[in-house]
C-alpha cells in the first residue's frame, strides 16, 4: 500500500512515523523549516513509549509523490480547502482519503472536492505535538485511531487499511458508526480545548478548580444537546464518559489550541467552539458557554492573524 501523509504535525508525524518504521511505502507533504528538517535530518518522534528516528521521503510538491492508495489527511481544519486542492495529483479513482482532523465539518469539505466515494472519517486519540522542525513529541499512552466508512460496514478497503495500521503497531478500531465517534470526539475537544485555552492552563489545573471543571462539563453538555437535536445517537452518558477519558490524561497535558495560542499560531476556534455556536444558531439552541469561549478566543485569534490591525487599535 502506498500512503501519503498531508499534514506532518502531532498526528500525521506520529502515525506516519510508525508506518515508515514498518517499511510501508509512505511519503510526507510538508512546508518550510519543518520540510527542510525532515529532508536533512529525517523524522524524529520523542516518546515515553520509545523514541524513533527514521529517514523519510518528504516534499512540498505532491506531484512528486503521484497517486497513492491512501491519504492520511491531518492538516488543521482551517487549511482543509487549500490542502485538498494542493494534493489533487496524489488522488486517483482508487485513492482513499482518511481525515484524522479535529472538528465535524472537514469531511463535508473533502466530499465537496472529491466526492463521497473516496472519503473515510476518522479520529485520533493521542497526546502529541510538533516540538521543533522535524521533531514530534509524544506523551502518555500509545496513540489510537478509530475510523470507518461514512455509511458504516466493513468494506474490503477499510479492512485492508485496518490490517496495515495494526501491523505497524497502531492501536486501531474500525467503527460501524463513525459519525457518532466523530461527535463524541467533538464533544471532548470542544470542552478540553475551549476551556484550557480560555484559562491558559494545562488540563490538570482546569480539573483542580471546581469552577473550571464545572465549565468543562457545561461546554460539553451543550454539544451533547446539539447532537440530540441533529439526531446523532450519542449515549446519555457521553459527558461523564468524556470526563472519565479526561481523567486519564497527564495533569501537564496542553491541548494543541493552547499551544497554538502560546506560540502565536492560528487556532482552530472556528471548527470547534465556533462550530457549536453556528450550529446552535441554525438549530435554535442556545449555547452560552461555547459562545463565551468562542468570543474570547476568536479575539485572540484575530490578534494573531492580523497583528497590524491590533497595533492600529492600540496606537
Amino acid at each position: 500500500m502506498k500512503i501519503g501523509v498531508v499534514g506532518v504535525g502531532g498526528v500525521g508525524g506520529y502515525f506516519g512515523g510508525l508506518l515508515a518504521r514498518m517499511g510501508v511505502d509512505i511519503h510526507f507533504v510538508a512546508r518550510g523549516k519543518h520540510l527542510r528538517a525532515l529532508q536533512e535530518e529525517g523524522l524524529q518522534v520523542l516518546s515515553s513509549q520509545g523514541n524513533l528516528h527514521i529517514l523519510i521521503h518528504a516534499t512540498a510538491e505532491p506531484h512528486e509523490i503521484g497517486p497513492v492508495d491512501l491519504v492520511l489527511f491531518c492538516v488543521k481544519s482551517f487549511d482543509t480547502f487549500h490542502a485538498a486542492r494542493e494534493m489533487e495529483s496524489m488522488v486517483d479513482d482508487s485513492t482513499v482519503i482518511l481525515s484524522l482532523q479535529n472538528g465535524i465539518d472537514n469531511i463535508e469539505k473533502l466530499i465537496a472536492h472529491y466526492g463521497p466515494e473516496r472519503i473515510m472519517g476518522g479520529t485520533a486519540y493521542i497526546e502529541s505535538s510538533l516540538a521543533a522542525p522535524g521533531v514530534i513529541a509524544h506523551t502518555g499512552t500509545m496513540g489510537r485511531i478509530v475510523f470507518g466508512e461514512l455509511e458504516g460496514g466493513s468494506s474490503e478497503r477499510a479492512l485492508k487499511i485496518l490490517q496495515v495500521f495494526q501491523q505497524a503497531g497502531i492501536d486501531t478500531e474500525l467503527s460501524n458508526s463513525i459519525e457518532r465517534v466523530l461527535w463524541e470526539k467533538f464533544l471532548f475537544i470542544c470542552g478540553v480545548h475551549g476551556v484550557s485555552t480560555l484559562c491558559r492552563a494545562p488540563l490538570g489545573l482546569v480539573l483542580s478548580c471546581p469552577e473550571t471543571r464545572e465549565l468543562l462539563v457545561e461546554v460539553m453538555g451543550e454539544v451533547q444537546q446539539l447532537a440530540q437535536r441533529k439526531g446523532i445517537a450519542l449515549a446519555k452518558s457521553a459527558v461523564s464518559d468524556a470526563m472519565g477519558l479526561i481523567g486519564t490524561y497527564k495533569k501537564q497535558f496542553k491541548c494543541s489550541m493552547l499551544r497554538d495560542l502560546e506560540w502565536r499560531r492560528p487556532m482552530e476556534i472556528e471548527a470547534l467552539n465556533g462550530m457549536v455556536v453556528k450550529l446552535g444558531q441554525i438549530l435554535g439552541l442556545a449555547t452560552p458557554f461555547n459562545q463565551t469561549i468562542y468570543a474570547c478566543i476568536k479575539l485572540e485569534n484575530q490578534k494573531i492573524l492580523e497583528p497590524f490591525w491590533m497595533s492600529q487599535l492600540e496606537s
